[in-house]
């Protein structure tokens, strides 16, 4: 390998990406779009659950003491539907060893607390400054599932996106370390791009090349360089880069880039 690798600008990076718009718009689409999306409705979810205490139902159930509480508030959260009910938050304050608490209480059974107005009692259970109130489970969205709404979109985008990864990676280390050598032009095949963005389109070049130990080698290209078409023909040669590791593995040098890179590649 060359021992100071060649500058790749970022731009570079993204010409490569575009040359195989399908998979990196699937492998894109389909792992990060998905991911952002739970991720902004895990927020969203979880900043709802912060509205009460998270208590242990269970162990105040079998431990708590029960007691009396007023209800100081009722709010119905009218913009949460699940199953088509609303929360509602019921607010209440209750008096234990003199001294006067205040906590909230989230559940989703309408016909139980439909009933309930402010200033009416209600039965509680507390222990250790939590408290639930008797006969009702509290309501605590489950944000796990959310978790799970990515994965069916992962295995379809992960294919792709890890095929794209490979590509750049492959084509970026020709860039830097490949050898530059001359390649014969075979054929130039012009190839359409995705429709009306034309995003994708190009040239399929093949070329001949001899490696160092003398084997001759016909290699493929895919350059978005349109100027090959005009400046070469067939039996010509052109710049390709080769890799030190296997030289059976090259690609064309794509003159605009050379010169956004400063390679310094003689086309002539």
């Amino acid at each position: 390998m060359n021992n100071t690798p060649r500058k790749v600008k970022f731009s570079t990076i993204i010409n490569i990406l575009k040359k195989k718009p399908i998979s990196i718009i699937f492998g894109f689409g389909f792992t990060v779009f998905p991911l952002f999306i739970a991720t902004i409705l895990l927020i969203i979810f979880s900043s709802l659950g912060n509205e009460t205490p998270k208590v242990d139902y269970k162990l105040i159930s079998s431990q708590g003491k029960e007691i009396t509480a007023e209800i100081i508030d009722i709010e119905t959260q009218y913009n949460v539907t699940i199953n088509g009910v609303h929360p509602t938050i019921i607010s209440y304050q209750y008096s234990e060893n003199g001294k006067e608490t205040e906590s909230k209480y989230k559940v989703l059974e309408e016909r139980k607390t439909e009933k309930l107005e402010i200033g009416n009692s209600l039965q509680i259970k507390e222990l250790n400054g939590n408290s639930i109130m008797k006969g009702l489970k509290p309501y605590d969205f489950q944000v796990g599932f959310l978790l799970l709404f990515p994965i069916p979109f992962l295995i379809i985008g992960l294919p792709f996106l890890i095929y794209s990864i490979r590509n750049l990676k492959k084509e970026v280390k020709l860039y830097k370390f490949g050898k530059v050598f001359k390649g014969q032009i075979v054929s130039m095949i012009p190839k359409s791009g995705l429709p009306i963005s034309n995003v994708g389109q190009g040239i399929i070049v093949h070329y001949e090349y001899e490696t160092r130990n003398g084997k001759k080698i016909i290699g493929e290209s895919f350059t978005t360089d349109f100027s090959i078409m005009s400046d070469k023909r067939k039996d010509d040669f052109v710049p390709i880069f080769v890799s030190d590791e296997n030289e059976e593995k090259s690609c064309v040098v794509p003159k605009l880039q050379s010169l956004i890179n400063n390679w310094n590649i003689e086309f002539e």
